[in-house]
């Protein structure tokens, strides 16, 4: 009420003062950019937003504003504010990145896909999959990671192929081959027989297939 109040009384005294528009005189001129910005900046995000300046706070609606804001690329959500007579304040929170998505994008921990024109060079998990599989893979990733919580074993990379069979890199660079069917089955006998005879052995190993029904194949790096 009070902000309603100021502008009515903002009106009044432009309208003693010149036979300009109401709109020229609370033309946006300022935005101010607040919240804990991890990924995107202040810059980036100023042009991002450049597109209202000059647009008039009486005629701008929040929700086009909001719009405006969302599209850009690290902006999850938005709170949008008019402080007369010419500024816009908004504050931003960010998307938090969950892992890779390809080689170009990244998931949120909401599990939305991101582009980001600078990729940030972070300790995530890369996931690979066909495309608008992003879904399936971010599920199958956190089933994988519960069943590797009580072990050492963290995941590098993450595939699905095109014709539906899954493939694990782990950090420690083993690959392994897991198929199409009883993944999380499959990775479960794999770590049994990581604990039990492969973990001392890492450097040796070129890769797994746990694709078998009773056991896995190793794949052993030739004596020089």
């Amino acid at each position: 009420m009070a902000a309603l109040i100021g502008a009515i009384l903002l009106i009044l005294v432009a309208t003693f003062q010149g036979n300009d528009s109401p709109d020229t005189w609370f033309a946006i001129q300022k935005i101010e950019i607040e919240g804990d910005l991890q990924y995107a900046t202040e810059e980036e995000l100023r042009s991002d937003f450049s597109v209202l300046l000059g647009q008039s706070l009486l005629s701008v609606s929040l929700s086009d504003a909001l719009a405006v804001v969302l599209s850009s690329e690290w902006v999850a959500s938005a709170e949008i504010r008019k402080v007369w007579p010419n500024t816009l304040q908004v504050l931003v929170h960010e998307y938090s990145p969950l892992a890779y998505w390809g080689d170009r994008q990244i998931i949120s921990t909401s599990a939305e896909v991101i582009a980001p024109r600078k990729l940030p060079k972070l300790p995530l998990t890369r996931l690979y999959g066909p495309d608008d599989s992003s879904d399936v893979v971010l599920e199958q990733f956190g089933l994988v990671s519960q069943v590797l919580a009580s072990t050492s074993l963290r995941v590098s990379t993450l595939t699905l192929e095109p014709r539906g069979a899954w493939s694990i890199i782990f950090t420690n660079g083993v690959k392994v081959k897991l198929g199409r069917e009883e993944i999380l089955e499959r990775l479960q006998r794999f770590i049994a027989v990581y604990k039990s005879d492969l973990s001392g052995r890492i450097d040796q190993i070129t890769s797994v297939d746990a694709r078998y029904p009773h056991g896995v194949a190793v794949g052993w790096k030739k004596n020089n």
